[in-house]
Order: structure tokens, then C-alpha cells, then sequence
């Protein structure tokens, strides 16, 4: 027996369409970090914490420092796809994917060693560095060295940051832009690189969005349902010890507290959290430490306690 096709419910377009103008994100600013290609890659938990906050990379990698602000970071995916044709089809029968590829085009604007290593490929064997004077060789070298390229957004504001984030495993420069030399303009670089497949990480690109900022709400906003991990873990948070008077605040999954007492309690602390319009609740003793549950990313600032050390753990 054949099922009834269900009966919708009548809407309008404005709730079909449902735009939501909390999803539209920005890189107000952005940090392009490289390392020489070495097969070993990063992780999620490497680049950011369980509580949305980024962490300190390997000495290995490097930062282009500030990127040209007109020029901006373009981002390209291409992809060629071909397939056989029929005499009296209309189109292809069947698609294949040739070629995929993702160029990061950008100018860095700080003359950095590391910038022009990248640049022109300099040989730091035959480098001259003394005071007074700095000179290097372009390598001569058939093989283009190939880096790891990792791309890190930044919006939203303190306390609640969003980070975009890429990460390449291996690129290498695909294209230099001219350089300029002129009484208007600093000394630029501009590059281009190419991400290459790298079949130790099985993957062209990766692609996140984290942040203090990234909360459930917004998460579930943009279709992506948390489950497990630290999202679903409970926190501890713990005042410092010889703690006797001030305030302090707590930032949950994006908002943030009134000041707290010192001595507050659970109930206390829970009812801070409700005036943020936050679901999370802590229990605990006057003083702490708190067990929070129904926090995803947590933070907090103890720089107004008194009575020895202001830095909060959270755990």
C-alpha cells in the first residue's frame, strides 16, 4: 500500500528564504603562517584549543606579518571536469574530474627574511649577514620548494572571536607579481601559491570555523550539530589560591558575565551566567571551584581579583 504524500503546511517566501544575518562572517583581519614542507601536518587540536582558543604553533612555522590591505587574500578553487559524448547526446553522459586545485593569493608588505626566502627562493648557504650589509643568492634548483600553508581569519571581537581558518598540507608558489619601486609605496611581495594533493594527509585543504565566538547557537544557525568531544564535556573553572577579595567575570560560549565576587558560589555564579542569557549552569562552593555543564567554549578574567595571582584555570 502505497504511502499518502504528506499534507505542508502553508508559509510565505520571507520564512522559506529564513536569512539569518548572524552567518555572515569576515576576515577583518588575517594571519598567513608557512613551514617548509616536511610531511608532518597539523591537526585541529594543534591549531586550536577545546575552549576555542588558538594555540602557539611549532617553532618551525613563520608569519608574513601584515598582508597589503587592498590586495587582500583571494582564495580560488578550480576544478576541470571532461567525459565522453555521445553522437545525438545533449552534453556529457558521464562526468570525470581531471584537475582540482585552490590558489592563496596575497602580498605581503613586511620584508622579512622569511618573505624572501619564500619569494625569491634565496640560498641562505652563501648568505651574507653583517652589520651594515645583508646580501643573498637566488638557489638554482630545478625542484620548486613546497611549503605548508595555514590561513587564520579573525571576527567578531575580544571574547568572543571567530576564527575561519584553512589549512594546506603542502602548496608551492605557483606565480610572483611584480614588484614596484617607487617614493609612494613600500617594497611589496606578492604571491601566489597552489595547493598540492598530499596523499599522507588524504586531503587537498581543510577547512574550520572556531572561537570563543562559535558558539551552539550559532553553530546549530549554520545546520552543524555538536556532538561529543569537549562540546558536550563538562568545565572546572578554579579562582587561584590566596584569592581574598575582588571580582572576575566568566565568558561562556560567547557571552560574558557581569562581574562575579570572589566569594560567590554555584548558585551565584549560575545566576551571572542566566543575566548573560546563557544556558550554562556551575555548582560549586563559595569561592570555587565550579563544575560548569552546557558550555562549549569557556573563558574567564581575573585581572580585578586581589590577594595574589589573577589567572584562572579552566579545565
Amino acid at each position: 500500500m502505497t504511502s499518502p504524500t504528506p499534507q505542508l503546511s502553508p508559509t510565505d517566501f520571507y520564512t522559506l528564504k529564513d536569512k539569518n544575518d548572524s552567518l555572515l562572517l569576515a576576515a577583518l583581519n588575517v594571519a598567513v603562517l608557512m613551514k617548509p614542507y616536511d610531511g608532518n601536518h597539523l591537526e585541529l587540536d594543534d591549531i586550536i584549543a577545546s575552549d576555542g582558543q588558538l594555540k602557539q604553533l611549532p617553532p618551525e612555522w613563520f608569519t608574513f606579518g601584515e598582508i597589503e590591505k587592498k590586495a587582500g587574500v583571494d582564495l580560488a578553487p578550480d576544478m576541470k571536469v571532461e567525459g565522453p559524448e555521445g553522437y545525438g547526446s545533449r552534453g556529457r553522459r558521464r562526468d570525470f574530474i581531471t584537475d582540482e586545485s585552490f590558489s592563496i593569493d596575497f602580498t605581503a608588505q613586511e620584508t622579512r627574511l622569511r618573505t624572501m626566502e619564500a619569494y625569491y627562493d634565496l640560498d641562505r648557504t652563501d648568505m651574507i649577514a653583517e652589520p651594515g650589509r645583508f646580501f643573498a643568492k637566488k638557489r638554482r634548483s630545478s625542484k620548486i620548494p613546497e611549503w605548508s600553508t595555514l590561513l587564520i581569519g579573525y571576527d567578531g571581537e575580544p571574547g568572543k572571536e571567530i576564527y575561519p581558518l584553512w589549512y594546506y598540507p603542502k602548496t608551492s608558489m605557483e606565480k610572483k607579481g611584480k614588484q614596484s619601486l617607487s617614493d609612494s609605496n613600500v617594497l611589496t611581495w606578492p604571491m601566489t601559491f597552489t595547493a598540492k594533493d598530499d596523499p599522507t594527509y588524504e586531503s587537498l585543504f581543510g577547512f574550520g570555523i572556531a572561537g570563543t565566538g562559535f558558539t551552539k547557537e550559532m553553530a546549530e544557525a549554520m545546520g552543524i550539530t555538536l556532538t561529543g568531544g569537549s562540546g558536550q564535556a563538562t568545565k572546572t573553572v578554579t579562582l587561584p589560591a590566596g584569592t581574598t577579595g575582588g571580582t572576575w567575570t566568566l565568558t561562556v560560549d560567547g557571552k560574558t558575565t557581569a562581574p562575579i565576587p570572589y566569594n560567590a558560589d554555584g548558585a551565584a555564579v549560575t545566576s551571572a551566567l542566566a543575566a548573560a542569557q546563557s544556558t550554562a549552569t556551575a555548582q560549586g562552593s563559595a569561592g570555587g571551584p565550579f563544575t560548569l555543564s552546557d558550555a562549549t567554549n569557556v573563558s574567564a578574567n581575573g585581572n580585578a581579583l586581589t590577594g595574589g595571582d589573577t589567572a584562572i584555570a579552566i579545565n
